[in-house]
């Protein structure tokens, strides 16, 4: 009995730490239920498997299974020692706080040190409440998308601006807050239940810390997102700045037209002028294409790596169906999307050599789903292989120190809006389609 008992408690704990870790980083439990099992069945054996072998005091056997639980959840679900770190301690310390809030208020109504001291199922009524407590807080952040851990930290972007410059001492300071407001409430814990010894001003200050951590932590993060968000939009600024310099570049270049000119007409070589006009105008034709969408940044974005894939000779090409007007994304988000599936593509193409190579972007609004739906598709067929890892975390097929990261952050990006992206290839054609839910009754989905 009292070994059911501690497994069914050990089952219970360990499932609601991952359940927390999963809503609290906004990972998707749909796409992980794989490895959600596999970490609570490997989390529960290991730390039942110490209790059994071991004779550890109560305190480190609290800190071994703290390790196990928060390196399982960072291997198996593939995210960043910091980014599981952060969420297990943070789950810890919902769980310590709810523990000691039920003791305060159960112990005013039967004597709670017996039913501690008891390996029966009435020990279960005493976990219940914080037990509860940690998943109604899981249902919130999934309910309202409350992750504002950025994807760079999570998924540990290292090329990252803001990883490199705010990552690290951030995630020290949260860890380090984290951990002494734990060893503060399990003091605390254990002195008052077992123990018994009192003391309310020590108490209050747990409380208070720990509530701080809860809200005020979720604002620091939240700033270090606006930051990165206002990051990426400088960035965008660069590219704009760029598209403008390839117009100065195509100003120059006319005074070498103009010169070129001027010599076939003054030997009277009409039909090489007028062919060399055609090739001029078609190639300015071919850069300049007004592409009709709403935001300019998206546009000089698409122009500009229409350019760079000109350069590269690659025909690029863009039918914009709708203008993206009302597309419930912001700009930056739609341009990370679109600029890593072009750079994509054109990557793949600068690797091919033995056909004509091209790329399409259709940009549609599709009324019958009610999706926005961006297709990038290239000439070549996609090897079979690298298809079925295309997603997975860090793979690339680059052979430089790239970090792999441009398809995985392109994935989240369209699952934080509810769509999907998915790879459709023909015998010698590669695409890749993204879809948005559209905005409906004026409001983003």
């Amino acid at each position: 009995m009292n070994f059911f008992v501690e497994v069914i408690g050990t089952f219970l704990e360990v499932f609601s730490l991952i359940f927390f870790l999963i809503a609290f980083l906004g990972i998707k439990f749909s796409k992980v239920k794989a490895q959600f099992i596999a970490v609570n069945s490997i989390g529960v054996a290991s730390i039942m498997l110490l209790k059994l072998t071991t004779n550890f005091s109560h305190a480190i056997t609290f800190l071994c299974s703290f390790l196990i639980l928060f390196i399982l959840g960072s291997l198996i679900f593939k995210i960043s020692f910091s980014a599981a770190f952060i969420s297990v301690v943070l789950g810890l310390c919902i769980l310590l706080l709810g523990e000691l809030i039920a003791l305060l208020f159960l112990g005013n109504i039967f004597d709670v040190i017996s039913f501690l001291e008891a390996y029966s199922f009435k020990k279960m009524f005493i976990a219940l409440p914080h037990i509860l407590l940690i998943n109604f807080i899981s249902f919130l952040f999934i309910k309202y998308k409350l992750s504002f851990i950025p994807l760079t930290i999570i998924y540990k972007d290292q090329d990252d601006f803001f990883y490199k410059k705010s990552g690290p001492k951030y995630i020290i300071l949260t860890c380090v807050t984290m951990v002494l407001i734990i060893v503060v409430a399990f003091t605390i814990s254990y002195n008052l239940f077992y123990l018994q010894q009192t003391n309310s001003s020590i108490l209050f200050i747990t409380v208070v810390s720990i509530i701080y951590l809860l809200f005020f932590s979720q604002i620091m993060l939240k700033h270090k997102s606006e930051r990165l968000e206002k990051l990426l939009e400088k960035q965008h600024e660069v590219e704009i700045k760029r598209y403008f310099q390839v117009i100065k570049s195509q100003r120059h270049d006319f005074i070498h037209h103009l010169h070129t000119l001027y010599g076939l007409i003054a030997q009277q070589k009409f039909q090489d002028t007028e062919e060399y006009i055609e090739e001029v105008i078609e190639d300015v034709r071919k850069i300049n294409e007004v592409i009709p969408i709403h935001h300019p940044a998206v546009s000089a974005l698409l122009l500009t790596l229409k350019q760079q894939a000109y350069t590269k000779n690659i025909q690029m090409s863009v039918i914009a169906k709708d203008n993206l007007a009302h597309i419930p994304c912001k700009v930056t988000d739609i341009n990370r999307v679109l600029g890593n599936l072009i750079s994509n593509a054109m990557d793949a193409l600068t690797h091919d050599k033995t056909q004509d190579s091209w790329i399409e972007v259709l940009i549609e609004l599709e009324h019958l789903s009610n999706e926005y739906i961006f297709t990038v598709t290239n000439s070549g067929e996609i090897d079979s292989h690298i298809a079925s890892k295309l997603f997975n975390n860090q793979f690339t097929t680059k052979s430089n120190n790239h970090e792999g990261i441009g398809l995985i952050a392109t994935k989240r990006i369209i699952e934080k809006y509810e769509g999907m992206i998915y790879l459709e290839t023909t015998s010698n054609t590669t695409a890749f389609i993204a879809r948005l839910p559209a905005m409906k009754k004026n409001k983003a989905i």
